[in-house]
């Protein structure tokens, strides 16, 4: 029987991970702005099927710097190969819960084929500027770019794990963020980048070990140990082979100066939990990352008990 804790419907389960539909988009104003400023770049992540493509060509704004309270245009090209029909859509993945409509200069709609586009977007929360294409519901490929600390150069997420989410077999219909989904939405939130200066005990690499160590201190062995590491923080997930040797494990945990063991979802002999302390997450998306987390948690948990 698994832990009592706050639950979201199973069924959203396929959405936790997808980012760019959950960004805190903003109105474009109704008057279009004098863009006098040339913006310099930097380009991040980018992730595209074979064949399918976006080029910047230009960023100009009502500022040369991107910040809160301005307006950007970014014009380009783009080859979409891979659909007859996509949304090409200017957004900011933001860390703040606040949400905004998405106004109607930030997306366009494109065909097969090579084109280019203008967008236009104001800035009203800091975020990480990216072009993404859309189709059935969720994104099928795009860039990231932006200035200094707000250049997204690793999403912790593939367009190619939405897709295969979206494609199981009871979601038949594209997932969408209006109607009845809208506040599961916007109870989630958008994943949240790691801070820069991580500590390393809370990586992959850091889990893995301190887990391992854990385990041998406790006199037990892992059956099976899988890190989720699709976005922050990584969670945990363990099955032992034996009645009382989760207990044991939790004992061990504990014990690691490093870690914040607060609980989980599980059972006798498996359990889903996240090891990373308050402290390291960014206070301004703490309750967004909680939200997440919940959720997750009860992913993991079924995947390591071979539900999903």
């Amino acid at each position: 029987m698994k832990t009592n804790r706050l639950k979201l419907v199973t069924a959203f389960a396929a959405l936790w991970a997808t980012g760019p539909l959950w960004a805190d988009e903003t109105a474009a104003t109704n008057e279009t702005p004098e863009f006098a400023y040339t913006v310099p770049f930097e380009l991040g992540d980018s992730e595209f099927a074979p064949g399918d493509s976006i080029t910047i060509q230009e960023l100009r704004g009502t500022s040369d710097e991107v910040r809160t309270g301005e307006t950007y245009c970014v014009t380009g090209t783009y080859t979409l190969s891979t659909e007859a029909s996509a949304r090409l859509a200017f957004y900011a993945t933001t860390t703040n819960v606040v949400t905004t409509p998405v106004g109607p200069q930030q997306t366009v709609s494109v065909q097969k084929g090579t084109g280019s586009f203008r967008l236009i977007k104001r800035m009203t929360e800091p975020g990480y500027l990216h072009l993404t294409f859309y189709a059935h519901g969720h994104g099928i490929g795009g860039v990231y770019f932006g200035q200094g600390q707000w250049v997204l150069r690793d999403k912790h997420w593939s367009y190619r794990q939405e897709a295969s989410r979206s494609e199981k077999p009871e979601a038949n219909e594209p997932i969408s963020s209006a109607g009845p989904n809208e506040i599961l939405y916007e109870y989630l939130g958008n994943p949240v980048a790691p801070p820069a200066n991580l500590d390393a005990a809370y990586t992959r690499e850091g889990l893995t070990q301190g887990m391992q160590t854990a385990a041998q201190n406790a006199g037990i062995s892992l059956v099976k140990l899988e890190i989720d590491d699709s976005e922050f923080p990584c969670l945990v997930g363990v099955v032992v082979a034996n009645r009382g040797d989760l207990q044991k494990l939790k004992e061990q945990i504990r014990k690691v100066a490093a870690f914040n063991y607060t609980g989980g979802v599980g059972g006798d002999t498996s359990y889903a939990m996240n090891l990373v302390p308050y402290t390291a997450f960014p206070w301004k998306a703490r309750q967004w990352i909680d939200h997440r987390m919940m959720l997750r948690e009860e992913i993991l948990s079924d995947k390591i008990n071979g539900a999903q």
